[in-house]
């Protein structure tokens, strides 16, 4: 896995990313969101600390969370499908390759 290009593709919401399924197509692609905890996971030891791919972490966890958050509001029209009714384990998995990168 070429894991800087997985970190590129879902923040530019690259076709086939985490994030292009999630905001593109509200859909929850479990193996698209595997890929980048994978892709995060393995970051924090070949770029441990470099300023790009933390703001670029950070921007695609707060990306998550938003799509999710909107999810949840009454207010809002966007649905997200295939949301699995363990959503909340997949964002501990989320969060914790998260921390750990930070935390390295």
């Amino acid at each position: 896995m070429d894991e800087l290009k997985v970190l590129n593709d879902n923040f530019e919401a690259e076709d086939n990313s985490f994030l292009y399924y999630l905001h593109e197509e509200n859909y929850f692609h479990k193996t698209a969101l595997a890929e980048l905890c994978g892709c995060i996971s393995s970051l924090c030891h070949i770029h441990p600390h470099d300023k790009v791919v933390s703001a670029r972490i950070c921007f695609i966890y707060g990306q998550v969370l938003r799509h999710l958050l909107y999810h949840f509001d009454p207010g809002d029209l966007s649905q997200i499908s295939n949301l699995p009714c363990n959503y909340n384990e997949e964002l501990e998995t989320l969060e914790h390759v998260v921390t750990k990168y930070f935390s390295s």
